[in-house]
């Protein structure tokens, strides 16, 4: 409702500023470094097109320019131009973030019959205003200029950041609070660094397979690198050793790299879309009417599910195409990827990520840090199937459809809970106070005006509240299955204490994937 206005405005000036051609500088990150990443073979080139032919649009805005005439005019605007137009454009996507989108506990569970391709994964098909609503948004992401990194370089205060956010409440009240990229890497670290088979004193993050993927025509580095932490510093990255000319440049790639791995690659692309709206559609599209009557039979089971699957869940992972999509998108303006870079190494994840089942998925990320997160990933994963299979146990359906599906509640409720928890709310304050920097510069980043309205902005996106856990176990029917959801919030707390996180923690308010 609060972005309705602005929506309006936008659909009656549409024509008129779609006559603009010089504001339709579409191509600014398009243009990839020669030098850097590798060119894109036919198949890949073929799975960019695919994805930018489906994003949803009611129709496509195209523009005829030459691109000869397009390249003139930014190269004209970054010169004599300012970050009006964009910071415009990021107050539009704070204006439009809802505050909260509560699940209505009196709907029935969100069955459909079908799916809809949306770039390279599914979504529940939106009503047709939210399509016109992603249609402006889309035409304003394309086409608004780049963000001039020369004007706008006051350092960005306390205040500052906070005044951003107008009116929007933030719902996460446990979130790591750091003073640098560096210090947000180790004190992540034991998520992301598992131990050197060679030397277990040494443990290692590695990324270089970020290296693939092309950044744009101005870039002087790419992404990538190998960490070796020991003893809580980092010693090591690449080839680089501490004391080494280029350590201190290679360590701030490698840190760029590492904002990419955790807010794009483990959040967005795994998190979101290989996990959970891979599980929601297949629990909730093309479901014989027989066992949807069954799940909205059992008041138990029925509640769990509908409290996993809301419609919400679906509308915030369509919205992910403005926010990670091929188009100028918002996180594309904050990396130094190309379009077809940042579109690409999506949907390569993603393809890697979505063919996992949910034991592979939780041994994927459980193997990839120490052993006390090893652990705590398995002991999350245990206590959910626990619980789903006991508020479940009465849900009258053949044994086969049974277990599968209960598998794949349970690996909802893990990944909003315990995984979510750490890899997206827990890392708010990283991503809006630059802390996870995606930018490559070469340099120490500094959280300049212009990075940090488009940081703040990225975090602003991400604060929409659905339903917490305490809200979900409140309403379970019986006190058995209250007691139930009371002992897996325990064991999260103890998995919490388990990965070694310091400040990680369940104890408060816990919420539940679908608070993305």
């Amino acid at each position: 409702n609060r972005a309705a206005p602005i929506f309006q405005k936008d659909i009656k000036s549409a024509t008129s500023s779609a006559l603009n051609l010089f504001s339709r500088t579409k191509a600014m990150k398009d243009t990839p470094n020669p030098h850097i990443g590798q060119k894109p073979n036919p198949v890949e080139k073929k799975a960019i097109k695919d994805a930018k032919r489906k994003q949803i649009l009611p129709f496509r805005p195209s523009s005829y320019i030459p691109n000869s005439v397009r390249d003139s005019w930014r190269k004209w605007k970054q010169v004599f131009g300012t970050n009006d137009e964009v910071f415009n454009l990021l107050e539009f996507v704070r204006n439009s973030t809802a505050v909260q989108k509560i699940v209505d506990i009196n709907e029935k569970i969100d069955f459909r019959d079908e799916d809809v391709e949306c770039m390279w994964f599914k979504v529940k098909d939106e009503p047709l205003q939210k399509d016109l609503e992603m249609l402006i948004a889309y035409k304003k992401f394309q086409y608004t200029p780049p963000i001039i990194t020369t004007q706008n370089t006051n350092i960005m205060t306390e205040k500052d950041h906070t005044d951003l956010y107008v009116d929007l409440i933030d719902p996460h009240e446990d979130q790591m609070k750091v003073n640098s990229p560096l210090e947000c890497f180790l004190q992540n670290s034991p998520a992301f660094c598992k131990p050197s088979e060679e030397d277990e004193t040494i443990s290692i993050c590695n990324l270089d397979y970020l290296k693939k993927y092309q950044v744009t025509k101005e870039t002087k580095y790419g992404y990538g690198g190998k960490a070796f932490v020991k003893n809580g510093e980092i010693i090591q990255v690449s080839e680089s050793k501490r004391g080494d000319a280029n350590f201190n440049r290679d360590l701030t790639l490698f840190l760029n790299s590492f904002a990419v791995h955790l807010v794009v690659i483990r959040h967005a692309v795994m998190a979101h879309l290989a996990i959970y709206q891979k599980y929601m559609m297949k629990l909730t599209v093309g479901v014989p009417r027989a066992y949807q009557d069954k799940w909205h039979a059992d008041k138990s089971a029925g509640l769990l599910m509908k409290a996993l699957t809301p419609r919400a869940t679906n509308t915030v992972n369509y919205n992910i195409q403005l926010l990670i999509g091929p188009a100028n998108s918002l996180v594309s303006r904050a990396t130094s990827f190309t379009n077809d870079g940042l579109t690409l190494l999506n949907i390569d994840k993603y393809n890697e990520y979505e063919q996992l089942d949910p034991d592979e998925m939780i041994k994927d990320i459980a193997t990839n840090g120490s052993k006390g997160w090893n652990a705590a990933c398995y002991r999350a994963w245990k206590a959910a199937q626990k619980a789903v299979n006991a508020i479940c146990k009465d849900l009258d359906v053949d044994k086969e459809y049974k277990e599968e599906s209960l598998k794949d509640l349970a690996m909802l409720l893990w990944t909003g809970t315990f995984y979510h928890g750490f890899i997206g709310d827990f890392q708010l304050d990283n991503v809006v106070k630059g802390n996870l920097p995606f930018i490559i510069t070469g340099e120490e980043h500094k959280q300049y005006e212009w990075y940090g309205t488009l940081s703040t902005t990225i975090g602003c996106s991400t604060m929409t509240r659905t339903m917490d856990m305490a809200t979900v176990g409140k309403y379970l029917y019986t006190k058995e299955d209250r007691d139930i959801w009371k002992e897996y919030m325990k064991e999260l707390g103890v998995a919490a204490k388990e990965t070694g996180i310091k400040g990680f923690t369940y104890e408060g308010a816990i919420y539940n994937a679908i608070d993305f």
